[in-house]
Formats: structure tokens, C-alpha cells, sequence
């Protein structure tokens, strides 16, 4: 009976270091997933909001200069990273430059009236993580 009590002091220690080093190595690894992924998220929600901001910009210039007025995403080139204008036929009124890492696809066109030709949809993406703004047939603006 003596030997089993001498016995196992050692392999607990044993064990509770292992637990404590695996800790130590695992703990810091979930801790930037979830640093990651909420900064993503972040990230998108906000873009998504700015696009948002933005449609109803478009549309009041729309309505303010009687214009037809359109919202193009603009994928990335060598030199600049996703954007999306904001036009007057060729002309480009605006041009929004995301976050790296941040793509959105869609188009929306205005009327002089401020009403959309068409409704739309655009995907605001990075990684695993999207949102989607949406314009409606009457030009109000959700995001989901």
C-alpha cells in the first residue's frame, strides 16, 4: 500500500503539468480566433453601414440634381484595393475605398427621381463573414 502512495504524487505532478503547458500554448491560439473573427465581423458590419450611409447619399443626389446617379463596386486592381463609385454616367462623383480584405458585389442605378431602375443587393464580404444591403423597389435601404 506504502508503494502506491509514493507512486502517484509524482504522475498527478506529471499531469498537471502537461494540462498546464498544453494551457498555456492552446489558450492564446482561441484567444486570437476569437480576436480574429470578432475584428472580421467588425469590420463588415461597419463597411455595411458606410455602403448603407452611402446608397442614401446617392439617391438624394439622385432627387437634388436630377441626375441618374449609380453605386458600382469596383473589384481590386494591382494598385488599389476593392472600392465602389458613385456616378454620373462615365463620371465618377466618389470613389470608396474599403478596408483590405473587404469586397462588396452589386450596382444599383438611380433615376432622376431618386428611385431605384431596378431593386438590389449587395454582399459585403471578408473570409466567412458577409452582410447584405438591400435596396428596395421604392429606394429605401436595409441591411441584413
Amino acid at each position: 500500500m506504502t508503494g502506491l502512495k509514493f507512486h502517484w504524487p509524482p504522475l498527478i505532478r506529471k499531469f498537471e503539468s502537461l494540462v498546464f503547458l498544453a494551457m498555456l500554448f492552446v489558450v492564446p491560439l482561441f484567444a486570437y480566433r476569437i480576436v480574429d473573427s470578432a475584428g472580421t465581423n467588425l469590420m463588415v458590419q461597419n463597411t455595411a453601414s458606410d455602403l448603407t450611409k452611402d446608397l442614401v447619399k446617392a439617391k438624394e443626389i439622385a432627387q437634388d440634381f436630377h441626375l441618374t446617379i449609380s453605386l458600382v463596386s469596383a473589384p481590386p486592381t494591382v494598385n488599389e484595393p476593392s472600392s465602389y463609385l458613385i456616378q454620373s454616367g462615365s463620371r465618377t462623383i466618389e470613389q470608396i475605398i474599403l478596408p483590405n480584405g473587404v469586397s462588396i458585389a452589386g450596382t444599383v442605378t438611380f433615376t432622376d427621381s431618386g428611385l431605384p431602375t431596378n431593386p438590389a443587393s449587395f454582399i459585403v464580404s471578408k473570409g466567412g463573414k458577409s452582410a447584405i444591403v438591400e435596396v428596395s423597389r421604392d429606394g429605401t435601404t436595409s441591411q441584413h
